[in-house]
């Protein structure tokens, strides 16, 4: 039953349903006083439905039962962001982030900084971690900072990419601050002007800088193919795709494909018959929607 009741806690907070959750979270309760998982459940529904002295009540008791338990504090830097709390907002983010390097936390700590004008130190903790699918662009406009000068740079980069001023292009990402975005416009622009030695010296910092980001690896790829080197293209392809198993990038299998296909014949030539069969074997796996990921196992997608 108690299992049961969780799934269900589980269900609706996925479908936002906070009113039925916080009467699913009390039929918890009743069974089990004090269960950690709905008082958080029923502690973030009333969040969500904007009755934040009640959230923070309970969740000041759910402390107090677990004083380092992260999701209750990342729920409070929330609440205290909209109570405009920043400082303790800050706090709960800090001290969750104690026990895990959780991203939501990772993320409450960087706009609790920005609203609090420490905007410098929010930029340089971002730097610091890797949050998927989340750019300090995002975090400024989720402050209602106007005055975005990341937005105005990107805008400006975006203008001398397109009037085709790469080398304007690599100075303006040479003097501003670095994150992705900014590497991404610099590597690029780099291939465009034919300077692939400098292209690849960036692309590494940026792969050593976010590991995690699979678009790198395939921009390294594009040059070592640009090249002709098919090995550093092959390598670099299957490294993407072992950070980014859904990958539903077409266009980067069928170029993944391809470079196995060039490197087949290749092999062939030079009677490397058990190489040529090895990749023509692994462009079989792709089209039939596998890839044997570096990290080992298989990897699926959708083709």
């Amino acid at each position: 039953m108690l299992e049961e009741l969780l799934d269900l806690c589980e269900y609706q907070y996925v479908m936002g349903d906070y009113k039925n959750l916080i009467e699913t979270c009390d039929e918890v309760l009743k069974i089990k006083k004090d269960e950690p998982v709905s008082l958080n459940y029923k502690a973030i529904s009333l969040y969500y439905l904007q009755r934040y002295d009640e959230s923070l009540e309970l969740l000041d008791y759910c402390l107090n039962l677990h004083p380092t338990n992260h999701y209750t504090l990342n729920n409070k830097a929330l609440v205290y962001i909209a109570l405009k709390d920043y400082e303790n907002a800050l706090k709960c983010a800090e001290e969750g982030l104690k026990s895990r390097n959780l991203d939501w936390l990772q993320i409450n700590k960087i706009e609790s900084l920005i609203y609090l004008g420490r905007v410098d130190e929010a930029y340089e903790y971002y730097q610091s971690v890797n949050i998927p699918n989340y750019t300090f662009e995002e975090a400024l406009d989720n402050c209602g900072v106007a005055d975005n000068p990341l937005k105005i740079q990107y805008e400006k980069l975006n203008e001398l990419f397109n009037d085709k001023k790469y080398e304007k292009v690599v100075e303006l990402c040479d003097s501003a601050k670095t994150d992705e975005k900014i590497l991404n416009y610099k590597i690029v622009a780099l291939i465009y002007l034919e300077r692939f030695d400098e292209a690849l010296e960036s692309v590494e910092r940026a792969i050593e800088s976010y590991p995690y980001n699979p678009d790198f690896h395939f921009i390294k790829a594009r040059i070592y193919v640009i090249t002709k080197n098919l090995d550093g293209a092959i390598k670099s392809y299957e490294e993407a795709f072992g950070i980014d198993g859904l990958s539903n990038n077409r266009l980067e299998i069928n170029r993944y494909n391809n470079c196995l296909d060039i490197k087949s014949k290749q092999m062939i030539d030079s009677g490397d018959y058990d190489g040529a069969i090895t990749n023509l074997e692994k462009i079989i796996k792709t089209k039939q929607g596998k890839f044997e990921s570096i990290m080992g196992g298989v990897i699926e997608w959708q083709l």
